[in-house]
C-alpha cells in the first residue's frame, strides 16, 4: 500500500525527516494536495514537484527543495525556483497556485528563475552569516569580511566550471585545494566546511561534501616569542612607522590582545578617562565581553593619537583608521614597513600574533598567576575553563590592571632608550 505525506504540518515534517534514501529514486505523494509529491534522490536530496496538465498535455513542474523550516522570502508562492526552500505548507500553497495557473492556460514553468549557480548560493550564505548566523547568532563583521575575501579570491575563480551546486562532490573540493598555498587551503577549507554544513546546502546536495574530502594539514603550532632585543627592535620600528600601524603594534604588545580586537577598536569602547577598554561579546573570539585595563603607557599612546574625520568633518568611530569609515586593515603593507624599519639583520620569521604570545610570556616571567594571565587575554581553556570557570565568578579586574602595569614597566625597561620608566600604580 502506497504511503503518503500526512496532512497535518507537524506530522508531515516528522514523516519526511524519518524518510530514508534507497538505491532508487522515490516519489511520495501528498495526502492534502492533489498532484503534489516529494522526490527523494538516492543521495538523500529532497525536492517538491507537482504534476498537472498544461495545454492538455501532462507536465511536471519542480517547485523547490524541501526544508522543514521553509523560507520567509516574499516571493515564495509566487515564483517557481528549483532552489528555493519550501516547507510542507509552502509547497502545498505553491502547488495549488501552479495547478490553478495551468487550468487558466498559463504555463507556470515560464516563471522559473535559475538559482542553482554558485554566485547565488554564496550570496545567500553570506547574507545568512551577517544577519541570522548559523548557531550562535550573526558572525562577527571581521569574520564575515574574511569569508567574503576567501570566497572571492580562492573559491569562485577556481570553480567557474561549476554551474549547479548540486553537482559538487569531494573531488571538486580536493582539486580546488590543490591549486592553493597551504595557508589559503586551510582558509578555503574552513569556509567550505561552514558552507556545506549550512542546512539549505545540505538539503540541496543531500550530503555533507566536505566530510569526504581530505582536510589540509594543520600548521605546526607556533612557539615564537620575541627576545628582549627583538622587542626593542620592533618597538623602535613601530615608532618609525607612525600612525596608524605603529601605535597599533605597540598596543598589541602592551595589552596582549588579538590583532583585530585592537585594529577595530572604537572610541566608544574606551572609558571616559581612557584607563580601560570594554569589548562586547560580538568582538571577541570566545563570545564573552572582555574588560582590558590600560596601563599609563598605553593611555599615553592612545592620547597621542589623532582623531580622524571624514570629508564632512564628522569624527570617525574607529581609533585606527585611514578612511574614517572603516577600521585599519592594511596589515600586509604595514608589516612590510615594520620589517623594513627593523633594519638588518632582519628578525627571524615572526608574525603580529607573536606579540600576544610574547606579552603572555613576559607576564608569566614577572610572576603573574596563570588565571590572571588568562583573564588578561580572555582565554578560557586553562585555569578559567571547566568547573573553575563555571563557579569562580571573580572578574580579576584589579589583578589584571596590576599585571598589565607590570608588563608595561618591563617593556619600558627593555626599550629604555625610547620610553620613560613608569612608577607602579598606587
Amino acid at each position: 500500500m502506497a504511503v503518503s505525506i500526512p496532512s497535518q504540518h507537524k506530522r508531515a515534517a516528522a514523516f519526511i525527516n524519518a524518510l530514508k534514501p534507497s538505491a532508487a529514486r522515490q516519489e511520495i505523494s501528498d495526502s492534502a494536495q492533489a498532484g503534489l509529491y516529494l522526490v527523494m534522490q538516492p543521495s538523500g536530496a529532497l525536492s517538491w514537484a507537482v504534476r498537472t496538465k498544461i495545454e492538455g498535455k501532462p507536465a511536471k513542474v519542480t517547485l523547490g527543495r524541501y526544508d522543514d523550516e521553509g523560507a520567509a522570502e516574499d516571493r515564495v508562492g509566487t515564483v517557481i525556483d528549483p532552489m528555493q526552500a519550501l516547507n510542507v505548507t509552502q509547497a502545498r500553497v505553491l502547488a495549488e497556485r501552479v495547478i490553478a495557473d495551468a487550468r487558466r492556460g498559463h504555463d507556470p514553468r515560464q516563471q522559473k528563475i535559475a538559482r542553482t549557480g554558485l554566485d547565488s548560493w554564496f550570496d545567500d550564505f553570506m547574507n545568512t552569516a551577517r544577519t541570522k548566523g548559523f548557531k550562535k547568532g550573526p558572525v562577527k563583521a571581521s569574520t564575515a569580511d574574511e569569508y567574503e575575501r576567501i570566497i572571492a579570491k580562492s573559491i569562485k575563480p577556481n570553480w567557474t566550471h561549476i554551474k549547479d551546486v548540486r553537482t559538487i562532490d569531494y573531488r571538486d573540493v580536493e582539486k580546488l585545494l590543490a591549486k592553493l598555498t597551504p595557508g589559503a587551503q586551510r582558509n578555503a577549507f574552513a569556509v567550505l566546511s561552514a558552507f556545506f554544513r549550512w542546512k539549505p546546502v545540505l538539503r540541496a546536495v543531500g550530503r555533507n561534501v566536505i566530510e569526504l574530502a581530505d582536510a589540509p594539514a594543520k600548521p605546526a603550532e607556533r612557539e615564537r616569542v620575541l627576545s628582549h632585543d627583538e622587542i626593542k627592535t620592533v618597538w623602535n620600528a613601530a615608532g618609525k612607522c607612525g600612525f596608524p600601524f605603529g601605535p597599533l603594534v605597540q598596543l598589541l604588545l602592551l595589552t596582549g590582545q588579538r590583532r583585530d580586537e585592537i585594529a577595530e577598536l572604537k572610541w566608544g569602547e574606551l572609558s571616559d578617562d581612557l584607563d580601560a577598554i570594554t569589548l562586547e561579546s560580538v568582538r571577541t573570539k570566545n563570545g564573552s565581553q572582555h574588560f582590558v585595563p590600560l596601563s599609563p603607557l598605553a593611555q599615553t599612546i592612545i592620547k597621542s593619537l589623532p582623531r580622524i574625520t571624514d570629508a564632512d568633518g564628522k569624527a570617525s568611530e574607529y581609533v585606527f583608521t585611514t578612511t574614517a569609515k572603516t577600521p585599519y586593515s592594511g596589515f600586509s603593507n604595514g608589516k612590510l614597513a615594520l620589517d623594513k624599519n627593523c633594519g638588518e639583520p632582519a628578525l627571524p620569521e615572526w608574525r603580529l600574533h607573536d606579540l600576544r604570545r610574547t606579552a603572555v610570556t613576559l607576564m608569566a616571567e614577572l610572576g603573574v598567576r596563570q588565571e590572571v594571565n588568562e583573564a588578561v587575554v580572555n582565554h578560557r581553556s586553562g585555569k578559567l575553563g571547566g568547573v573553575h570557570g563555571i563557579y569562580n565568578r571573580h572578574n580579576y579586574k584589579n589583578e589584571m590592571r596590576d599585571a598589565l602595569e607590570q608588563l608595561a614597566t618591563r617593556i619600558a625597561s627593555i626599550t629604555a632608550n625610547n620610553v620613560t620608566m613608569l612608577p607602579k600604580r598606587a
